[in-house]
């Protein structure tokens, strides 16, 4: 199976009134299990020019928000060379994904019974965005269903182009102790649990990092 780890950082909870700040996705596919600087990455910062947000959000993000500033006020060179991440405009973030989808092997023939619109960008052919139809993806998340989803289907395009499956990998149930547990274990619990060394840091590329090595104990 191939699924997307995906992961966001947000400048609050609440999806009617805060901001994503950065996405971060890895392409698993459980049948190789390629170490992390083998498995094809996506790592955004979504570009905000006013931000609304909690103070506990926006101090855990303030170095995002510290790259960003410098991106927009003109230091974009040096926001670029001090991170890993690439900087999106609103309306560019759903279309770099799908495109980075589509490269990675998720996605759909360009011909087939009813040959598909294409461009060529970089040599690698992709679907003409106004006429692609939408790429089905298997997703895993920590919380997915009930926070990202909810930030990310707000983007520009994202209905138009990016279709999850109903069924959302989380590890939290393989990791709850049933007897003891009030709740579901968090991502960091996952962790100890799993024997998965480290913190969680959170920050979006290394959370969804982070939910795959926790799922890998069980595939």
């Amino acid at each position: 199976m191939k699924y997307a780890s995906i992961d966001i950082e947000t400048s609050g909870l609440d999806s009617t009134k805060h901001q994503i700040l950065s996405i971060g996705a890895i392409i698993e596919d459980t049948k190789l299990k390629l170490p992390f600087d083998q498995l094809p990455k996506f790592n955004t910062i979504v570009l905000q020019r006013d931000i609304t947000g909690s103070p506990f959000a926006l101090n855990l993000n303030k170095d995002i928000i510290e790259l960003m500033g410098r991106y927009l006020e003109g230091d974009k060179e040096s926001a670029i060379l001090d991170s890993d991440y690439v900087f999106l405009e609103k309306d560019e973030v759903v279309i770099s994904f799908f495109r980075f989808l589509f490269r990675n092997g998720i996605g759909y023939p360009l011909f087939d019974r009813y040959p598909i619109n294409y461009e060529t960008i970089e040599s690698v052919k992709y679907p003409t965005i106004n006429t692609a139809r939408p790429i089905t993806i298997n997703v895993a998340g920590k919380n997915f269903g009930t926070f990202d989803k909810l930030f990310l289907e707000k983007l520009p395009r994202w209905k138009q182009l990016i279709r999850m499956k109903q069924r959302i990998i989380d590890p939290s149930p393989y990791y709850c102790d049933w007897d003891n547990d009030e709740a579901l274990p968090s991502l960091q619990q996952c962790k100890d649990r799993a024997g998965v060394t480290g913190t969680v840091s959170h920050t979006a590329l290394d959370d969804a990092w982070d939910v795959i090595q926790v799922l890998r104990k069980q595939y």
